[in-house]
């Protein structure tokens, strides 16, 4: 399996996973990085031990400010990509299309619950059974809202 080194997540996707017993899939990161506004989104919420909560310095600090104020995102989201600022990773995993966007702003690769699902299966971390029960869950049992078309859109042949 082709580890990812480390990736910067918002709250939803790791909530997603979690609502649909997806959890395990996150086994994908050699680290997955939260700020401490995320960790505080995440209420009752067990982290996995790849997890690794990361403060803001004062710089990135004022830029999840300025960011929040001037894109329209919760702190969360702000700080998350002034996190993958901070530690200069790449990786940004957020299922708000609104930080998605501000995301690239910044030169960061955002990506979502659904292509962690994905990548899950091309590396052999889930089986095309539990990656085809996982997507099926996102759309009838999670808070994540996805079109049953998008579902369909994902190859049952894999």
């Amino acid at each position: 399996m082709a580890r990812i080194d480390a990736a910067v997540f918002d709250a939803g996707p790791l909530i997603h996973l979690k609502e649909i017993g997806a959890l395990g899939t996150l086994a994908l990161f050699t680290k997955v990085v939260l700020s401490g506004q995320v960790r505080d989104e995440l209420l009752d919420f067990s982290l996995p031990k790849n997890c690794a909560v990361i403060e803001l310095d004062g710089r990135a600090k004022d830029m999840a400010k300025i960011v929040a104020e001037s894109l329209g995102l919760g702190l969360g989201e702000a700080s998350a990509i002034a996190l993958a600022k901070q530690k200069r990773v790449r990786l940004f995993f957020t299922d708000d299309l609104g930080a998605r966007d501000a995301a690239k702003r910044f030169n960061l690769e955002p990506h979502g619950t659904l292509a962690i699902i994905t990548r899950a299966y091309r590396e052999n971390l889930s089986s095309k059974a539990e990656a085809i029960s996982f997507l099926e869950k996102i759309h009838s049992g999670s808070s994540l809202y996805v079109t049953t078309d998008l579902v369909a859109s994902f190859p049952h042949n894999w």
